[in-house]
């Protein structure tokens, strides 16, 4: 169901209700785009895979990351 974000706003525990409940998805709307979409997971817990593929290009490693610490960076690390 497509709902404007002025509705969403006023009915919110009406469209997560039916949403918990499992008969509706709900497409927030502004000016007719899509801006979000509501929906419950099939298995009542959060995908893993897909917070780690949010992540996919935004994590970079230093090339030293897997040397041991010295004292020094043990003692910044407390």
């Amino acid at each position: 169901m497509k709902v404007a974000v002025s509705e969403f706003k006023a009915k919110c525990t009406h469209f997560l209700r039916a949403v918990e409940e499992g008969k509706e998805k709900v497409e927030v709307t502004r000016r007719g785009k899509v801006i979000a979409v509501v929906s419950s997971s099939a298995t009542g817990k959060p995908d893993p895979k897909l917070f780690l593929d949010c992540l996919h290009g935004d994590i970079s490693f230093s090339p030293d990351w897997d040397e041991p610490l010295g004292d020094h960076d043990w003692d910044a690390c407390r």
